[in-house]
């Protein structure tokens, strides 16, 4: 007995390293057809020094961008990337993005949007920028036209001015970067929202308890976080997990872990379970990934998923 389970754990590795092999040798054009033979996951971690073949990588083992776009939608890309994120593992890095941007053409979107435009030398932070610029051209950029919602499931947050784009969009991918975040102890897919709000929305949900200080009040921050994602959640979270800031976020400068990581997953409840290990951190001492379970957004325990490993 001991001997064929043996040998069908070796066939399965071999299928495994054939699948990979496959991938290695062909164009993007051939991912999705090859993801599609392969299992299916929840979350996957995939390392590797090229944060481009990551998230390929990534993508390949979820199944393909086509499981979770709509045929020729209409998608919004939220990537922690704007101008005032400069040092070294604040800023979701653009060879991630550009990745999912060619995956989402590739998969047949009719249009992308950016829901929080990216700074501007953004695309000249990666040498992969100017071989694409045609296609990151035609990307359209976010209107800054802010509406107010309603939020009916809010526990703090009643109502909030966010970008309209996000509500006109088919679907919205969300493109974090795991680190530390001086209020919440870390930021990942849950928060990256707020990079959808106004301003004024944002400065509710630091002081709209009646804190006088920015962090005077993470409890109430955090239920804001977790009441804002209701309105909309992500059909993909893509996590930058390359170069992360393990203290002084979320600007930094500060200590720096290179993890050389792509986490990619559906649930952004899960996806910040998984995320707030790798820095160190345990999931239960996030406050708002208790209130987005609490919420029905997805699961916290991370024992109920199916996690993947991959080397890129």
């Amino acid at each position: 007995m001991a001997k064929e389970t043996d040998r069908r754990n070796f066939l399965k590795s071999g299928a495994a390293i054939a699948t990979a092999v496959l991938i290695g040798k062909t164009g993007t054009g051939t991912l999705a057809h090859a993801a599609q033979k392969t299992p299916a996951y929840d979350i996957v971690d995939v390392k590797g020094s090229d944060r481009f073949k990551n998230t390929q990588k990534a993508l390949s083992l979820l199944g393909g961008m086509k499981k979770f776009i709509p045929a020729n939608g209409s998608i919004g890309l939220l990537a922690n990337s704007p101008s005032w994120w400069k040092n070294p593992g604040s800023y979701t890095h653009p060879d991630i993005t550009l990745a999912v941007i060619l995956m989402c053409m590739e998969a047949g979107a009719k249009e992308i949007h950016f829901l929080q435009d990216p700074a501007k030398d953004y695309w000249q932070k990666t040498p992969l920028g100017k071989t694409h610029q045609k296609k990151i051209d035609t990307v359209i950029k976010c209107s800054q036209n802010f509406i107010e919602k309603q939020i009916p499931k809010g526990k703090s947050l009643k109502k909030v001015k966010i970008v309209k784009d996000l509500f006109d969009c088919d679907a919205y991918i969300n493109l974090p970067i795991i680190k530390n975040h001086t209020g919440t102890n870390m930021t990942c897919a849950l928060k990256n929202l707020m990079g959808a709000n106004s301003n004024g929305s944002n400065q509710f949900f630091h002081k709209g308890s009646g804190a006088t200080e920015d962090y005077g009040d993470v409890e109430f921050l955090s239920q804001c976080i977790a009441d804002l994602n209701t309105l909309k959640k992500p059909v993909l979270c893509v996590v930058d997990a390359s170069e992360v800031l393990l203290t002084n976020g979320p600007a930094g400068p500060g200590k720096i872990s290179k993890l050389n990581k792509v986490v990619a997953g559906a649930d952004p409840v899960a996806i910040d379970a998984y995320c707030a290990g790798l820095i160190g951190l345990n999931p239960k001492d996030i406050i708002m990934i208790g209130k987005a379970h609490a919420h029905g957004l997805g699961e916290k325990d991370l024992k109920k998923k199916k996690i993947k490993q991959a080397q890129a």
